[in-house]
């Protein structure tokens, strides 16, 4: 079995109609006669940073001038970057990390700050503040399959556990 990302501006189902996939995981529904969709979720991107001990009101300008910003290397970063530059909001960026629970350290620390989904934070609010960005930047994906797919178990499996809420225990 195997499972492929695809985070194009123009997503489409080639690997699915060209078999190079069973599950494909797309930015936006598509649907056809053919490929039926399983499961699809939606969230918001929110700037990330320190929950200082004082109730204050930071702004997203404020935070973005002042404190570094680091990255979250994942499949939608590019699309995220976009609508960042085309809304002349600007980043002091100082690189990316793949591995969330790092970065959600560094934040949490207070040596950076970082746009994440806002379902990243379910459970962290004791140590990471979200501040709203100036325009809302949704995140749409969508999980959509061959329907002979599904006759594999492994499928299947995959399939319930992108179902489940996925909740990053907090420590």
């Amino acid at each position: 079995m195997s499972v492929v990302h695809s985070n194009e501006q123009t997503p489409s189902l080639d690997p699915l109609r060209k078999e190079l996939a069973d599950i494909l995981i797309l930015p936006s529904t598509v649907l056809s006669e053919h490929y039926i969709e399983h499961h699809h979720w939606s969230d918001y991107y929110v700037l990330v940073c320190a929950r200082n001990g004082h109730p204050s009101v930071r702004s997203f300008t404020e935070l973005s001038q002042t404190v570094r910003y680091v990255a979250w290397r994942h499949p939608g970063l590019e699309r995220l970057h976009n609508h960042l530059a085309s809304a002349q909001l600007r980043l002091s960026h100082r690189g990316e990390l793949s591995c969330l629970e790092t970065l959600l350290d560094l934040i949490a620390k207070g040596h950076c700050i970082s746009i994440l989904p806002s379902a990243l934070l379910a459970g962290r609010f004791s140590t990471l503040e979200p501040v709203p960005l100036p325009l809302m930047i949704m995140r749409h994906i969508s999980v959509v399959a061959r329907p002979t797919s599904l006759l594999s178990n492994a499928a299947n499996a995959v399939l319930q556990t992108l179902k489940k809420p996925s909740i990053i225990p907090a420590k």
